[in-house]
C-alpha cells in the first residue's frame, strides 16, 4: 500500500514538473512573438515651415536626388535616463547634386547621413518596441529615388536634417501625390512644392 502511495505521489509529482514545464514553454513562446510586434506612435511636434519654394531652397544648404541604402535605430540617453538624440539615420547615395552651399563639395555616388525624424523605442520589460514618428515622417523606401532639401546638423558635423521634416523630402518615382506627405502644415502644399521643385531643377 505504501509503495502504492508513493508511486501515485510521483507520478503527480512528474505530471505538475511537466505542466509547468509545458506552461514556461507557453510564456516564453508568447513573450517572443509578442517581442517582435511594433506598435506605432505620432508625435507632435513643431517645425520649420515654408511658404514658397524659394524659402524652403534658400533655407536648404543641400538640395540632392538618390536613394537610400541603409538604415539604423539611433537613440541616446542621458544619466538619468532621458532620450538626448533620437531619429533614424540613413544612408543616403547622391545621384545628383542639385544645389550645394554647403563646405563639402558632394559629386554623384558620394554618401551622406540623413536623420530621418523617426525612431524606434524598446518597451523594455513590457514585450514589444514602439516606432515614434515625428508629424507623422514615414522612412524614405529602399526601393525608390528621392529629393532632399537639407540642412547640417548643429550636433554632428556628418550628418543632415531635412527641412521642414515631411516638406523636404520627396518621391520622384511617383508622379503627383506620392502618398507620403501626411500631416503637413497647409494642406496641399506639399504636391505643388514636388512640381516645382521638379521644374525647377529640370527633374523628369
Amino acid at each position: 500500500m505504501l509503495v502504492i502511495t508513493n508511486m501515485k505521489k510521483n507520478k503527480i509529482i512528474i505530471i505538475s514538473i511537466a505542466l509547468l514545464g509545458f506552461i514556461s514553454l507557453g510564456s516564453s513562446l508568447w513573450y517572443m512573438s509578442a517581442d517582435k510586434k511594433v506598435s506605432l506612435s505620432t508625435i507632435d511636434a513643431k517645425q520649420v515651415s515654408f511658404n514658397t519654394v524659394d524659402e524652403m531652397v534658400t533655407f536648404s544648404q543641400l538640395v540632392v536626388t538618390g536613394k537610400p541604402i541603409e538604415s539604423e535605430n539611433f537613440v541616446t540617453f542621458d544619466e538619468r535616463g532621458f532620450t538626448v538624440d533620437a531619429y533614424t539615420i540613413t544612408q543616403f547615395k547622391i545621384n545628383k547634386v542639385l544645389e550645394n552651399r554647403n563646405t563639402h563639395d558632394y559629386k554623384a555616388g558620394d554618401i551622406i547621413k540623413v536623420a530621418e525624424p523617426s525612431y524606434v523605442y524598446d518597451n523594455g520589460i513590457m514585450p514589444g518596441k514602439t516606432k515614434f514618428s515625428i508629424n507623422n515622417y514615414r522612412n524614405m523606401d529602399k526601393n525608390h529615388n528621392y529629393m532632399l532639401l537639407l540642412v547640417p546638423d548643429f550636433k554632428y558635423d556628418d550628418l543632415y536634417v531635412i527641412s521642414g521634416v515631411n516638406e523636404g523630402k520627396h518621391n520622384i518615382d511617383i508622379p503627383g501625390n506620392d502618398g507620403e506627405k501626411v500631416g503637413v502644415p497647409h494642406g496641399e502644399k506639399n504636391y505643388k512644392f514636388k512640381e516645382e521643385l521638379m521644374k525647377k531643377f529640370n527633374i523628369y
